[in-house]
């Protein structure tokens, strides 16, 4: 939630130009600044720093430094860049890339009633953050020895649309890495339960699979124009999950394509060995779908859009320079309509969302 508050003179913000506070949450404070220098030099940067109440928790602390040495590690195009950690006094923070642009859970609500546009935009956005994810997965220390990173909280919420039409996975608060030294503790429960993996929901051992299920609770929801636990409660939600329960696509939204129900069927399996082995596999067939790959041989599909209880195909004929295109229209379209949203109502630029 974005305050109005400055940091106080004490805190590492102080050290820069503030702007604006770009949210609080449970574990850090992320405000807008800029940076100057010589020869007219400026840059606008965040900064998250951890909350004065936290300075003094081993635990927190801990925490907040595994965020670091994991962000450190990361240079992906779709994910969010990480500059400094530094000390000031008793005070921790993290000085990072500013985006430009909005959470997609927000440009999400904007475009509720422009239901071509906001399956394009989620689409795409699903698309980078598996793009992003397989290349933290893949991760390696300085020696060869993988890092087995997982990010353990992809959402709508920790992906941010840029207004040039790029996405950035962001928040690697409680992510995991096997060389980390800051591990979710045995029956402790960490995540957005609504895109919450099953052996994630019962603190059971994750590997890049939990990713992977979190990415197919997206893109359930960008084909069914809904939330695919709406109405309930985390402890509801964490309820169904330990029993193995997946609320069906086909009766949420019985126009969806089979392919792509069954892109996202396999994301969503229930036992992680009948999911995609890597993010790259799963990006692959939707890749391959939207191209018109995995159609039927005489069929002709497209990507589709909801209009209440019925679909329709964008565009026509898939895949080629037309289908790419159209979708990259639609992208800029969203991008640029949002923009002038933001500039009118007076929202805060390059939010990103922390716990």
């Amino acid at each position: 939630m974005r305050s109005d508050e400055r940091p106080s003179s004490e805190t590492s913000a102080s050290k820069f130009g503030y702007i604006a506070t770009v949210g609080r949450g449970g574990m850090a404070d992320v405000y807008l600044v800029s940076s100057s220098g010589p020869a007219g030099f400026a840059k606008l940067l965040v900064v998250k720093e951890l909350r004065a109440e936290l300075a003094n928790s081993e635990e927190f602390v801990e925490m907040f430094l595994n965020e670091a040495r994991l962000a450190a590690r990361l240079h992906h195009p779709s994910i969010v860049q990480t500059y400094d950690v530094t000390r000031h006094g008793s005070r921790f923070f993290l000085v990072m890339e500013h985006l430009d642009g909005q959470p997609l859970h927000r440009v999400l609500a904007r475009l509720e009633a422009e239901p071509e546009i906001m399956l394009r935009v989620y689409l795409h956005a699903i698309m980078a953050a598996l793009d992003g994810l397989h290349y933290a997965h893949e991760l390696c220390d300085y020696d060869g020895r993988p890092l087995e990173l997982v990010h353990r909280d992809v959402s709508p919420h920790n992906l941010s649309v840029l207004y040039s039409g790029h996405v950035k996975l962001v928040d690697f608060g409680i992510a995991k890495a096997a060389l980390g030294t800051s591990n979710t503790r045995a029956g402790i429960v960490k995540g957005k339960a609504a895109y919450m993996a099953p052996e994630q929901a019962m603190a059971r051992r994750t590997d890049c699979r939990a990713d992977i299920y979190s990415c197919g609770v997206m893109l359930w929801e960008a084909l069914a124009g809904r939330r695919i636990w709406a109405g309930m409660d985390e402890v509801s939600i964490i309820g169904r999950l330990m029993h193995g329960e997946v609320p069906s696509l086909h009766a949420a939204a019985p126009g969806v394509p089979a392919e792509l129900a069954a892109v996202c069927g396999r994301a969503l399996a229930v036992d992680p060995q009948r999911r995609y082995a890597t993010a790259a596999d799963m990006a692959d067939d939707l890749e391959r779908y939207l191209r018109g790959e995995l159609v039927e041989a005489g069929r002709r599909t497209g990507c589709f859009a909801r209009t209440g209880a019925s679909t329709f195909t964008l565009g026509g004929a898939t895949g080629g320079a037309g289908g790419a295109a159209s979708g990259s229209s639609c992208i800029a379209k969203a991008t640029s309509w949002l923009r002038s949203i933001s500039r009118a109502k007076g929202m805060c630029p390059g939010a990103v969302i922390s716990r």
